[in-house]
């Protein structure tokens, strides 16, 4: 080819690279295109670690490392100065890797000797500082996991700071494969340390129990666990003790965590008609009542008036809301309206379900709003109360 011809399919080429080359030099850690091995031979040879990004495509705390973390100049300096970077994605090349060191969560970090040895390990999505932070402690020989244990050994035996320190030090022996520890610490914040600090009994019920909920699912023993517990949420609940109300919140999160939601309708339907529990548990299990076509049993538990009273506290809160908080709850509760509508048609009170359509469709009039009654009122049987609110069936 010609000299003067080559060079607009070169300046091409290299307009079409440049994008390429300009994401590589985004990063400023120094990672480098090596197998493990090699990695592992290259860090031999320079006297360091080796550093693996082990992330995923559809990963959004991955993406954030990219863009926050890993551009840091400061960063880049300390990873290049004390390992050999690597950046593996878990599902593809770095899947046997991954595999070797138990990789479960993305982004997991990994630090490792040049013999594989694994030194640290960070999970999750880290700033800038923080990360300079660990990482600086892995590399001086105070790993996660020790860190976690003299947060533990630094507070006292109980009160809030336990109950964090605890709860973190769970965590990070989870990201370490020691279920057996982590089960322990997670069991002290259930049954103790979260039961006794009011500020903590959302998040015993909520994050704790997805948290050991995914546990027990790789992990028989934490299931076992969860399973007499549950045992004694049931008795607590059927017993006329003062805190039943609790039991049945700790039972269904519970069963949540087991993923046995029919457990719920079981109990249910052991309590007599008329039985004062039967509604307030029913209330609890209301959208699985409704879910399971059992509209019946979910009108028993909240009938018309009480479903008219919810909606007006929605329709009572400042248009558009006074924050996020405030535009979320109002879409909340008005979904929950529409799923109200669900069982009044399904349990043959129509008039009362066109009432409720009016009184919703007035305060969010949307397509959305509207596709979603129509979904809940084919589950029912009558799809036609959306399209002419007036007919008679």
């Amino acid at each position: 080819m010609h000299p003067k011809k080559s060079l607009p399919l070169l300046a091409f080429a290299w307009l079409c690279a440049a994008p390429l080359f300009a994401a590589e030099e985004k990063s400023a850690v120094p990672f480098r295109p090596l197998t493990f091995d090699a990695a592992c031979a290259a860090a031999k040879d320079e006297g360091k670690l080796v550093f693996i990004d082990f992330y995923t495509t559809w990963c959004e705390p991955c993406k954030r490392l990219d863009k926050d973390t890993w551009t840091d100049a400061g960063v880049g300096k300390l990873v290049g100065d004390k390992a050999v970077a690597l950046k593996l994605d878990a599902e593809k090349e770095g899947k046997p890797v991954a595999a070797r060191y138990k990789i479960t969560a993305y982004p997991t970090l990994l630090l490792v000797k040049t013999d594989g040895t694994e030194v640290d390990r960070i999970v999750g999505y880290r700033e800038p500082a923080k990360f300079t932070e660990e990482f600086s402690a892995g590399v001086a020989g105070k790993p996660a996991l020790v860190r976690a244990a003299e947060a533990v050994a630094s507070v006292p035996a109980e009160g809030r700071g336990a109950v964090q320190a605890r709860y973190a030090f769970a965590k990070t022996l989870v990201q370490n494969a020691k279920y057996a520890e982590a089960l322990e610490h997670y069991l002290w914040c259930y049954d103790e340390g979260m039961a006794k600090e009011s500020s903590f009994r959302g998040v015993r019920v909520s994050f704790l129990m997805s948290d050991l909920g995914r546990l027990a699912t790789g992990y028989p023993p934490a299931r076992e666990a969860l399973m007499a517990r549950r045992d004694g949420a049931r008795a607590r609940l059927l017993a006329s003790a003062a805190d039943r109300q609790a039991a049945v919140t700790e039972f269904t999160a519970l069963n949540e965590a087991l993923g046995d939601r029919a457990a719920n309708l079981a109990l249910f339907d052991q309590l007599p008609a008329g039985d004062p529990r039967r509604r307030g548990f029913g209330l609890r299990v209301y959208g699985e009542l409704v879910t399971a076509r059992r509209y019946a049993d979910a009108l028993e538990v909240q009938p018309y008036d009480s479903m008219v009273g919810l909606l007006d506290i929605a329709n009572r809160l400042p248009a558009g809301g006074t924050g996020p908080a405030s535009e979320s709850m109002k879409a909340y509760m008005l979904k929950s309206a529409a799923a109200n509508v669900e069982a009044l048609a399904g349990g043959g009170e129509l008039d009362h379900a066109r009432e409720l359509i009016a009184k919703i469709l007035a305060a969010d009039s949307s397509d959305e709003m509207k596709a979603l009654l129509r979904e809940k009122l084919t589950r029912a049987g009558h799809p036609e109360l959306l399209s002419d609110p007036g007919a008679k069936p």
